[in-house]
């Protein structure tokens, strides 16, 4: 009957609500049959049917007006919100119409509505500052005492309130009406609190507010209907809903609080059956009914009682429950109810049975049999076997009672985890006891899972007759199947059997399900993805169980091995490689068990036992009757204890590893010259990048077994001549690799395996050559040089570039080691030498026309940074700070030194050769500037007290301010320099972040030089200042033009910094940083909201932001538009420091201090259409409320001051408001006017 578009507009809710024919279009209830049941409004006749169509007329005449809407140009610099109405021209004047009738012009046609109205929001705002105004005046006054004045005055204003929500309601001041209204029911609350404190001594004061509740629910939801207050209507009815609760609690037993909380929800129940309110408070009672239903449930269990009794009683309540939740799925959540329904009806069976089995200690140590049976018993009964009525969803009742069954159901699956876990950690720790307990809890955990299975197949056969459940029978019988499996894997590990016939329960299913895989065609969905499943599970664990005794492992091993091959024989031909290897890496298991059973162990058996897999692997090699992928499954599972061999040399070094890395070494030497299928490149590669280590470990192996004392002087050396060798020797390789046939990609290929893998093994000797103290600095002197030379030769003869760094890091180790020989400690003397070097080569190599940058970036970079590492980290001491000064002044000398390098390379004059040096520019800035950063942290030395402790106060602060300006002066030279130097790289140039670390480094090393002295104190105070001011000077030129200064949020980042510096003595309130930084920050924002709001023609001017541009947090406030991200953040700023000092710090002027802000942000949000300052003013204004209570006012805030503050403000909030409403009327939801916001 009613269309509607997508759009989500004014103009549309308009419409939508012109067109809604559920509700009365005179008091919006709903209507029933054409008539409303509130004002009695009939619909049903001919002047409905005028209504109608005017108001379809009106809808469409808005939803045109919406399209019109959308077909307004913009320009590309109208700024946002802020574009004056367009002037339409005059309508012309009706002949008949007077002349001073006639229609205004828009320029007087203003829009109060979209402004104007939006004050009425502050209705709330200034009748809740009233009552709490009102609260603090009587609760926190101590002259008044006595609780029955009081409660007289609590009273005054409740019918106060009261009667001013119906003045205003009649005079259609609907929106202020429902806000005073409100604030009526807080106090009602307060007159029923009175009330049940002043009962008699005899009475409960529960069972007192329990009637006070009901009379005052009724009276108000006759008021409600009356005036048409939907606020009253909806807290009338929770309140008529939530007096069986008072009413039970008012008894005080437990079962009694029970009842009523399940007396709540058929309360909320019923009122929603007989009144059919609106969709409100529809949702909120069904609410309620969910929050009591949970309660209950809660409050089942305090019950208490024998154990019978109590099972019965709560059994009871739950039947209650699942009534209750029938005739709630009449209505909201119907499903839901229904789920609840027949979860609860299905406990209430549970429990009822279980009430039988407490009596006999017997019978409830079968309770894990019991239990899982009653559920299954009840799923049966509730979700096939029950009949139920048709409004009743029976799928979400089966769901209900499966939910139950499902936590019986995981106790017996984590009982059978817990039996796995058992059984692994027996195993793992050896422990004793292969005997048969048999224990009652162990079969009653089968019988319980045989129980569970049973059900759910018997729920299956029968949902598979029944029309409504056809489609739930699969899933149950898949868990069936489950279950059952679950079942005779506990069965073959709980220890119910002997261990020989565990292992064979569990080996004969895995050849029960190979047979049925090979025999049966099985098509049931899920069937075989199960059976598959606990066929994998059964093997697992009888390869598992059999290690309870470690001397029938061999035995049952090769049963594990028969049931492992019937499960592969039945699985498709691609996936038995899997099952190759996995048998391979079991047989290997069972050779090294019986190694261990016939007195070999320690590496011996390990390496004996790699040698057994490796020797298999070869063998493989060469016949090629075995597959491919099962040939790859034997490799890579010899290749296991092989690794764990290797790694045992660390630990341990003797023959056996020499011998099974000798096979290892035959094996990689087979696959990298023979031919077979699935020899592909990749395993070729790995086999070459195989053979030099473990040439490597054999020669440390024979020498740990030929050599009487340490054989690393003699071995390592000998390791990297292998290595100086292997690596000039690649060329030839790979020619022998094409000579002999094969593939340019794979010779190609070993040849990279076998110089990467010679480079490890030669970085492994060095660090050996380090690490152990046989060897020392002589050997490693030894083995870098001979690499050294290796590296040369191959970047000689091989060609390889690389070598050449190679080769240069070598030589640099071993000029390492004869300093370290000769006893010199200096860090320059081991950093300078290699990164001076590298950086003149790439000066060289510049000159010469190779690009160096890299190479001459790195250089510099190394040889600086260390250096200021050093100066930050070296402790106090009169050595270490003769060491620190010299290299501060060697690396503030260097950093202008660079600067003027940096000059000289970019001099203009500069042709030939030369001019390739201007490359080198940016990378020498970089260094220049980050040398000149240990200025900062000199500064922060001398404000530790690090160096020169003696300084204090005036002369601490300049000092530090001084060596900061310093190095500040030269990174903002050295920023400068990359701008200009960056002619060929634009987004280098225009970077905002070059002039960053300048402004970092002069605040940061000055940060530390704070103390409790005011000199100290207001120069830091004026240094945030200079930050601040840097802050709206950046933000007012960028509003125009893009400029170089860093952005703003960075410096308002060093301002706060500064400020909470500054403030740290705390000899200053920390007002005195916050409205700073705040009102600083709102003035940035406000700048380029206001040049928005004016349409500022400068905003054109070349040069400027493009207002298309995205606007990014580095863009801040420019290409930002709107309160929220221009207004926001220096609003919050400016209050949030208050509002936490009132509760660390109470103070009267501080808490009127912050509501006199929020309160300004308020008006000043209200007057100028803005979000941001309206909507914080009102989230701030509670706050500060709740943070005032939090400290108990009288103690810190004094109780007068503030009830007038609070008063007053309430007032003039209240007096805008009502007479804003009054001006404009009434229009539309709290959302609609919050949207007239920007």
């Amino acid at each position: 009957m009613t269309t509607t578009t997508p759009v989500s507009t004014w103009g549309e809710s308009v419409a939508r609500h012109l067109l809604d024919d559920a509700s009365c279009p005179v008091c919006q209830w709903t209507l029933s049959a054409g008539r409303c049941g509130r004002c009695g409004a009939d619909l049903r006749g001919p002047v409905a049917v005028e209504l109608w169509n005017a108001s379809v007329v009106a809808a469409k005449a808005m939803r045109a007006r919406d399209e019109l809407l959308q077909r307004i140009p913009v320009l590309p610099i109208a700024p946002v919100g802020a574009a004056p109405r367009p002037q339409p021209e005059p309508a012309p004047t009706p002949p008949q119409a007077p002349a001073h009738e006639s229609r205004p012009s828009a320029a007087r046609a203003t829009d109060p509505q979209s402004s104007a109205t939006l004050q009425s929001v502050l209705a709330t705002a200034g009748a809740g500052l009233f009552a709490v105004a009102a609260v603090v005046f009587t609760y926190f006054n101590p002259d008044l005492a006595d609780k029955a004045l009081r409660g007289v005055i609590v009273g005054l204003i409740t019918l106060l309130f009261l009667a001013g929500a119906w003045l205003l309601s009649r005079r259609g001041l609907r929106f202020s009406a429902e806000a005073v209204g409100g604030l009526g029911l807080v106090f009602g609350g307060l007159d029923v609190h009175a009330v049940a404190q002043l009962a008699a001594p005899g009475i409960d004061p529960w069972l007192t507010s329990a009637g006070a509740t009901a009379v005052a629910g009724a009276v108000m939801l006759i008021a409600s209907f009356a005036r048409g207050i939907r606020i009253w209507q909806w807290t009338s009815l929770v309140a008529l809903s939530l007096v069986p609760a008072m009413a039970g609690a008012g008894i005080g037993t437990p079962l009694a609080a029970a009842l009523g909380a399940i007396g709540v929800a058929f309360a909320a129940a019923g009122l929603i059956e007989c009144l059919r309110p609106p969709r409100v408070e529809q949702i909120t009672l069904t609410a309620l009914q969910l929050i009591t239903a949970l309660v209950a449930l809660v409050l089942v269990a305090r019950v208490g009682g024998d154990p019978t009794p109590f099972l019965l009683t709560v059994a009871g309540l739950l039947l209650l429950m699942a009534l209750h939740a029938t005739i709630a799925s009449r209505r909201m959540l119907g499903p839901l109810w229904a789920l609840g329904a027949g979860g609860a009806a299905s406990a209430a069976i549970v429990l009822g049975v279980c009430a039988f089995t407490t009596e006999s200690a017997t019978v409830s140590s079968w309770l894990l049999a019991i239990v899982p049976a009653a559920a299954a018993a009840a799923l049966v009964i509730i979700g096939a076997l029950v009949p139920l009525p048709r409004t009743v969803p029976r799928g979400f009742v089966v769901g209900g009672s499966f939910v139950v069954l499902a936590l019986p159901t995981l106790a017996l699956l984590g009982f059978a985890g817990l039996t796995g876990v058992r059984t692994i950690t027996e195993v793992i720790e050896r422990s004793p006891g292969i005997e048969v307990r048999g224990a009652v809890w162990e079969w009653s955990l089968i019988l319980g899972l045989t129980a569970v299975s049973a059900g759910l197949g018997a729920f299956s056969a029968l949902a598979r007759r029944h029309d409504s459940l056809r489609l739930l029978a699969t899933v149950p019988a898949r868990f069936a199947l489950i279950v059952g499996a679950v079942a005779v894997l506990v069965l073959g590990c709980a220890k119910v059997l002997p261990l020989a016939a565990s292992v064979v329960v569990l080996a004969v299913a895995v050849v029960i399900i190979g047979a049925v895989f090979r025999y049966l065609t099985v098509t049931a969905p899920g069937v075989r993805a199960v059976l598959s499943i606990a066929a994998h599970v059964a093997l697992i664990a009888s390869a598992v169980i059999a290690w309870r005794d470690p001397s029938i492992v061999p035995l049952a091993g090769i049963g594990t091995l028969i049931a492992l091959a019937a499960l592969a024989g039945a699985l498709p031909a691609g996936r038995r490689f899997l099952y190759a290897g996995a048998g391979f890496a079991y047989a290997l298991t069972l050779v090294s068990t019986a190694l261990g059973e016939g007195g070999v162990g320690g590496i011996a058996q390990l390496c004996l036992t790699a040698s057994a897999g490796l020797a298999v692997a070869i063998a493989a090699t060469y016949l090629p009757r075995i597959g491919a992928r099962s040939w790859q499954a034997v490799l890579v599972v010899s290749a296991v204890p092989f690794g764990i061999g290797v790694l045992q040399v660390v630990v341990e070094r003797s023959g056996w590893t020499a011998l099974s890395t000798g096979l290892m070494f035959v094996l990689a030497a087979s696959l990298l010259l023979t031919r077979r299928p699935g020899l592909t490149v990749a395993v070729r590669t790995v086999a070459a990048g195989m053979l030099v280590p473990a040439l490597a470990v054999v020669i440390v192996c024979l020498g740990a077994q030929l050599l009487p004392s340490s054989g690393s002087p003699v071995t390592l050396p000998i390791i990297a001549t292998v290595v100086a060798l292997a690596m000039p020797a690649t060329p030839l390789i790979h020619g022998a690799l094409l000579a002999r046939g094969h593939a340019v990609g794979t010779a190609e290929a070993a040849r990279i395996a076998i110089e990467a893998s010679s480079l490890l093994t030669g970085a492994i000797a060095v660090g050996l050559a380090l690490w152990r103290e046989a060897a020392g600095l002589g050997t490693a002197f030894i083995v870098l040089l001979i690499l050294a030379l290796g590296a040369a030769a191959t970047a000689l003869f091989a060609g390889r570039r690389y070598a050449w760094a190679v080769s240069a890091a070598a030589f640099t180790g071993a000029l390492w080691c004869v300093w370290g020989l000769i006893g010199v400690d200096l860090l320059e003397a081991y950093l300078l030498p290699p990164t001076l070097g590298a950086a003149i080569v790439a000066v060289v190599l510049t000159l010469r026309g190779a690009r160096a940058v890299g190479l001459y970036a790195a250089g510099l970079i190394v040889a600086i940074g260390p250096l200021l590492a050093i100066v930050a980290v070296v402790e106090p001491d009169p050595e270490g700070q003769t060491s620190v000064l010299w290299r501060v002044a060697g690396l503030l000398a260097a950093s202008w030194g660079l600067l003027a390098l940096a000059r000289f390379f970019g001099r203009a004059g500069a042709a030939g050769r030369a001019r390739r040096l201007r490359m080198l520019r940016i990378p020498t800035l970089i260094a220049a500037g980050l040398a000149a950063s240990v200025g900062a942290i000199q500064g922060i030395r001398i404000g530790l007290g690090w160096d020169f402790p003696s300084l204090h106060g005036a002369e601490l602060f300049l000092s530090c301010l001084g060596v900061s300006a310093v190095a500040s002066l030269a990174l903002m030279l050295a920023g400068r320099g990359i701008r200009a130097a960056a002619e060929e790289q634009p987004a280098l140039r225009a970077s905002r972040w070059l002039g960053a670390p300048a402004a970092l480094a002069l605040a940061a090393g000055t940060w530390f030089a704070i103390e409790r002295d005011w000199f100290s104190i207001w120069a830091m105070w004026a240094l945030m200042l200079g930050y601040l001011l840097a802050v709206v000077a950046t933000a007012s030129v960028l509003r125009r033009r893009e400029i170089a200064l860093p952005p703003v949020w960075f410096l308002f980042a060093i301002a706060f910094v500064t400020a909470v510096v500054a403030w740290s003595p705390r000899d200053l309130r920390v007002e005195w940083f916050s409205l700073p930084l705040g009102a600083f920050l709102l003035m940035a924002g406000a700048v380029t909201l206001s040049a928005d709001s004016a349409g500022s023609p400068s905003l054109s001017a070349p040069g400027a932001p493009s207002p298309s541009t995205r606007p990014t947090l580095n863009s801040w406030p420019g290409r930002w538009s709107g309160s929220w991200a221009l207004l926001a953040p220096g609003i919050i700023t400016m209050m949030s420091a208050s509002i936490v000092s009132t509760f660390t710090d109470p103070l009267t002027w501080r808490a009127i201090l912050v509501m006199v802000l929020a309160l300004a942000a308020i008006l000043v949000g209200s007057r100028g259409r803005l979000a941001a300052p309206f909507l914080i003013g009102l989230i701030v204004l509670p706050i500060e409320n709740v943070f005032v209570f939090s400290v108990q006012i009288g103690r810190g805030i004094e109780s007068m001051p503030w009830w007038i503050t609070l008063a007053v403000m309430g007032a003039v909030l209240l007096i805008i408001a009502v007479t804003a409403e009054r001006r404009t009327g009434e229009g539309g939801s709290v959302a609609a006017r919050i949207r007239d916001l920007r």
